[in-house]
C-alpha cells in the first residue's frame, strides 16, 4: 500500500507542475536503501601559482577592413569562442601593439612570441550591408610566416558568425586534431509566468535564445533529433511528447503519462506510466512499433543515448535513484553509479574512445559529477555554488553544459571536464539542458 501511495504522490506532483526537471524521486531516503558511498567531496585542486603551461595561447589580431562593425563582430566570435574553449587561453587586441593595418594579412611571428603565443589568427573584411567577404589566416609559431590554415568566406553578413565558429572549429582541429563543437546548439526549459514553462534553444555561446515551443502551458524535457527539438508537453488533455515540427501536436502518448523523449538512431526513447509504473519505452518517431524495455517494480525514468546502441536511465529499483545503462532493446541492464544516494539526469559522451556518463548527484544541493562506466572514476565538476543540474556533453566531449542557480548568476553554464573555466552564457533560470549532436 505504502508503494502505491508513493507512487501516486509522485505522478500527481507531476501533473500538478510542481517543480520538476527530468525526474521526481522522493527527498528523503528509501525504505530499505542500501548503503552507498559518498560522492567525491572535493573538486581538483589547482595551483594558481603555477604557469599555464598546458593551455594553448592563440592570438587574435583586430579584424581590419570595412564595413568596420562587422570586422568588430567577427573578432569578438573568434575571441570568446576561444575563451569558451578548454584548454585555450586568448591574447587579444588590447595587447596587440604590433601587426597594424599597413602590415595587412601579414604576422610577425617574433612580437607575438614576446607575448607568450603559440599561434596566430588575422582577418580581413570586406563588403556591404548585403553581401560580405572575409579572409582569415592562422599561422604557428612553428610554422614560420606561412599560414597554415587559410579560409575566404562569402555571402551574406548574416552568416558572419557561423563563418567565425566553422574557422575556429577548424583550427582547435589543426592543434588538437579533433574538429570543434563551435556552431552546435543547446536547448533547455524555463518557466516564465504563473504555470507556464516553455522550451528555448540557441546557439552554444549563448547567442540567439528563441522559444522553440507555443510558450502556452508546461512544455519541458526537450532533446534534439530528426532535424526538429524534442520535448514533453503538458496540458489538461495529459502528459504527451511533441516536437517543433509538429507545432506542439501529440507526436507521442498513451494512457498515464508519456514524457522525456531522446532520439536514438531510428527510435525515440521514453518514459511512460501506461502500465501503472515508470518504465522506459521506444517507439518510431510516429509512435508506432511501440516497444517496452524495462519491467522493474522501480521508478526506471530519463532515457538517454550512448555510443554503441547503449542506453542510460535512472531507476530506483535497488533502494535509491541511481544511473544505469542496458542495451537499446532493453536487454543487458547494469548498474552504474554506486556513490551517492541520489543520482539523476545521466548524459553520455558520444566518443566511443570516452566511456563518461555525466549525472547530477545530490549531497546536500545537486552538482555536476562524471563517472567512467569501465574503471568507476569519478570526478565532480560543480561544489558550493547553488544547485547544478542537468548537464548536456558537447559533440566532442571538451565542454560540459549545466543549468545552475547560483546567487546572482542562475543559468546556463560551460565547463571543461575537470570543472574549470566555467562560463556563464545565457542568464537566468533554466532547467533540463541538452546540446545537439
Amino acid at each position: 500500500m505504502a508503494l502505491i501511495v508513493f507512487r501516486r504522490m509522485v505522478w500527481g506532483a507531476i501533473v500538478a507542475g510542481a517543480a520538476f526537471a527530468a525526474l521526481a524521486f522522493p527527498v528523503g531516503p528509501a525504505i530499505g536503501q542500501e548503503e552507498a558511498q559518498p560522492l567525491p567531496e572535493d573538486m581538483l585542486v589547482v595551483d594558481i601559482d603555477a604557469p599555464d603551461e598546458d593551455a594553448y595561447r592563440i592570438g587574435i589580431a583586430r579584424l581590419i577592413g570595412e564595413p568596420a562593425s562587422d570586422a568588430a563582430i567577427g573578432g569578438s566570435v573568434l575571441q570568446n569562442d576561444f575563451r569558451l574553449m578548454p584548454g585555450f587561453r586568448v591574447i587579444g587586441p588590447a595587447s596587440v601593439r604590433h601587426d597594424s593595418d599597413a602590415k595587412g594579412l601579414g604576422v610577425d611571428l617574433g612580437a607575438w612570441a614576446l607575448l607568450g603565443a603559440n599561434g596566430v589568427i588575422k582577418g580581413l573584411v570586406g563588403g556591404n550591408d548585403t553581401a560580405l567577404r572575409v579572409e582569415l589566416r592562422f599561422y604557428q609559431a612553428s610554422g614560420g610566416e606561412v599560414p597554415v590554415l587559410r579560409q575566404t568566406y562569402q555571402g551574406s553578413p548574416k552568416d558572419l558568425r557561423r563563418w567565425m565558429h566553422d574557422f575556429v572549429n577548424k583550427v582547435i582541429g589543426v592543434v588538437t586534431g579533433t574538429y570543434g563543437p563551435f556552431g552546435t546548439e543547446i536547448a533547455f526549459a524555463r518557466k516564465h509566468g504563473p504555470g507556464q514553462k516553455s522550451v528555448y534553444a540557441a546557439d552554444m555561446d549563448g547567442y540567439g535564445v528563441r522559444r522553440v515551443s507555443s510558450g502556452q502551458g508546461v512544455s519541458m524535457l526537450p532533446s534534439f533529433g530528426k532535424g526538429s527539438i524534442w520535448y514533453t508537453r503538458m496540458t489538461k488533455q495529459g502528459m504527451f511528447i511533441t516536437n517543433t515540427r509538429a507545432g506542439g501536436r501529440r507526436v507521442i502518448g498513451g494512457k498515464g503519462i508519456t514524457m522525456a523523449p531522446t532520439i536514438c538512431g531510428e527510435r525515440v526513447y521514453f518514459t511512460s506510466s501506461r502500465s501503472g509504473n515508470a518504465e522506459i519505452y521506444s517507439s518510431k518517431p510516429d509512435g508506432s512499433g511501440l516497444r517496452q524495455l524495462t519491467r522493474s517494480r522501480g521508478i526506471d525514468v530519463s532515457p538517454t543515448c550512448g555510443p554503441g546502441g547503449r542506453i542510460a536511465f535512472v531507476s530506483d529499483r535497488h533502494g535509491s535513484p541511481q544511473i544505469f545503462t542496458m542495451n537499446n532493446d532493453g536487454t543487458n541492464v547494469q548498474r552504474v553509479t554506486f556513490r551517492g544516494s541520489h543520482n539523476q539526469t545521466p548524459v553520455w559522451c558520444q566518443d566511443p574512445e570516452q566511456p563518461l556518463i555525466a549525472f547530477s548527484g545530490r549531497d546536500g544541493n545537486f552538482d555536476i559529477f562524471t563517472v567512467n562506466v569501465v574503471t568507476q572514476e569519478y570526478k565532480r565538476l560543480t561544489q558550493g555554488q547553488g544547485d547544478n543540474k542537468d548537464p548536456a556533453f558537447s559533440p566532442d566531449c571538451r565542454l560540459i553544459a549545466f543549468a545552475s542557480d547560483r546567487q546572482g548568476s542562475s543559468g546556463v553554464y560551460l565547463s571543461g571536464q575537470d570543472g574549470l573555466d566555467q562560463n556563464l552564457v545565457i542568464g537566468g533560470v533554466a532547467e533540463t539542458v541538452r546540446w545537439s549532436h
